[in-house]
């Protein structure tokens, strides 16, 4: 009689394995797909825009999966799961904050805060806000849904031509508005305004030399994105900072939406319309304002409310349009990656200080507020070079 071979111990858990690749293959397709993203054009392919967004922990899942098969010795699937978190570590930076200079007294203070009109009463909203930018003291203030009117109809006596966000602060400390005298080009939007105002602290030495409202794509369904383009100078020295606040999903969302069920697929059909429509809107308004970036001679940051991640198309474009820029939170941020939204227990980072090469990064960081839904970010900037008067 033969005997039956002896076992190698390779099939040994054959099923269990089986289970384990039907597991991960679609983390592995989602991490793929997440990171294609930000080449990938958001009008056809707004779905890998979508998976993009949970990317981060998409990838966390990736690396527990990678452990599993370390385990059973599966070193080609280890090292494919080893190279995918390898690349989104790399891509997401961080690699400078151990090298950071200190912060001082010097350097320029940006603040990007989204900070709508929401739930609060005026008084408390304006003395939260208050409170929160005399901590802060940021030079140079960019607001998105704080909405302002344009000079040609601003009259600080009529109550309605600026936000209580903005008319407390104003109030209160030492920051003026500068605002151009067109701010509004949509027909039924806002008449002449804008929910991009930049506010200046005096005596810090920031001179607002010029600004412009973009009028940038379509108002669809009551939204549009909105840019301000504003020129100042600081230390002898000229740059260009675009405040800038990408259109929205909309107020509706599917965890707040009592008829939404996360195994009831036709529940998703609105929400997936939805998106499929704002990401192309989005893509296409974009694209406008990179072509108005890559047209720039002067340094420039963009910074405000991306309503996209790190690792969506939008966030790319403004990132490279005409150079490639320095996303300050990644650079020198915490190590919680910066998220800013929900502010309560902020899930992802769509709130960007992008930062023309000319300058250094020298601090990041968010703040945990109670009366936004935004976290504000406030980075501290120099001239790489030294700058300051006649520094070029």
């Amino acid at each position: 009689m033969t005997k039956p071979a002896p076992s190698t111990g390779k099939r040994r858990g054959g099923p269990l394995w089986a289970l384990v690749l039907a597991l991960d293959a679609p983390v592995v397709a989602v991490v793929l797909v997440g990171l294609a993203a930000v080449v990938a054009s958001p009008r056809p392919y707004w779905w890998a825009q979508l998976i993009a967004i949970g990317l981060p922990y998409a990838t966390w899942v990736l690396a527990g999966f990678g452990v599993l098969w370390a385990l059973g010795r599966r070193w080609g699937a280890v090292a494919l799961h080893a190279g995918l978190v390898l690349w989104v570590v790399l891509r997401a930076g961080g690699f400078d904050r151990l090298s950071a200079p200190e912060a001082a007294a010097g350097d320029l203070v940006l603040t990007t805060f989204n900070v709508p009109r929401v739930g609060e009463s005026a008084e408390v909203l304006g003395d939260s806000v208050v409170a929160f930018v005399r901590d802060a003291a940021p030079d140079m203030l960019l607001y998105q849904d704080a909405w302002v009117s344009g000079q040609s109809t601003l009259r600080r006596e009529r109550p309605e031509d600026q936000d209580v966000q903005v008319g407390a602060v104003l109030d209160a400390l030492p920051y003026d508005l500068d605002v151009p005298p067109r701010v509004a080009g949509h027909p039924g939007w806002r008449q002449n305004k804008t929910g991009v105002p930049v506010l200046v602290r005096r005596q810090s030495g920031v001179d607002v030399v010029e600004q412009e409202a973009l009028v940038i794509g379509v108002e669809r369904d009551g939204d549009v994105s909105l840019a301000l383009r504003t020129r100042f100078r600081w230390e002898g020295r000229e740059a260009v900072i675009y405040n800038v606040h990408l259109r929205s999903f909309g107020e509706s969302k599917p965890w707040a939406d009592e008829t939404f069920r996360l195994f009831g697929p036709s529940t998703w059909v609105p929400y997936l319309r939805k998106y499929k429509t704002v990401f192309a809107q989005r893509g296409d308004e974009v694209e406008e304002i990179a072509r108005r970036i890559e047209g720039e001679t002067l340094p420039v940051i963009v910074a405000g409310d991306f309503n996209s991640t790190a690792d969506n198309r939008s966030y790319h474009l403004l990132r490279t349009a005409g150079a490639r820029r320095i996303d300050a939170m990644q650079a020198v941020g915490d190590t919680r990656w910066g998220r800013t939204y929900h502010a309560e227990r902020p899930f992802v980072r769509i709130d960007f200080v992008l930062v023309d090469p000319a300058f250094e990064v020298i601090s990041a960081d968010t703040t945990p507020v109670t009366f936004s839904d935004h976290r504000p970010v406030s980075v501290g900037l120099r001239w790489r070079d030294g700058g300051g008067e006649g520094g070029g």
